[in-house]
């Protein structure tokens, strides 16, 4: 075997470098599936609904409800008509 030629040479360099890319190549594929499973997995995960209630009826509302004012529980109107 002393007396390969070139394009023999060239052609077990050629396998063996298309093996390797071949490795690498499963190799991400499988990091892929591990990945797409991974994430559907956390998008699966429950998730924790935090409710709060007012039980006192008690809010305040500042912006497109009020016309900016504060309510702390009472009408504001009587004191807006009040005012104008």
């Amino acid at each position: 075997m002393e007396n390969q030629t070139l394009a023999t040479e060239l052609l077990h360099e050629l396998k063996a470098s298309a093996k390797r890319w071949f490795i690498a190549f499963c190799i991400m594929v499988v990091l892929e599936i591990a990945t797409i499973a991974g994430f559907m997995w956390y998008i699966s995960l429950p998730t924790e609904d935090i409710a709060i209630e007012n039980t006192d009826g008690n809010a305040n509302y500042i912006g497109n409800d009020m016309n900016g004012d504060i309510n702390n529980g009472q009408d504001n109107s009587e004191e807006k008509s009040n005012t104008q």
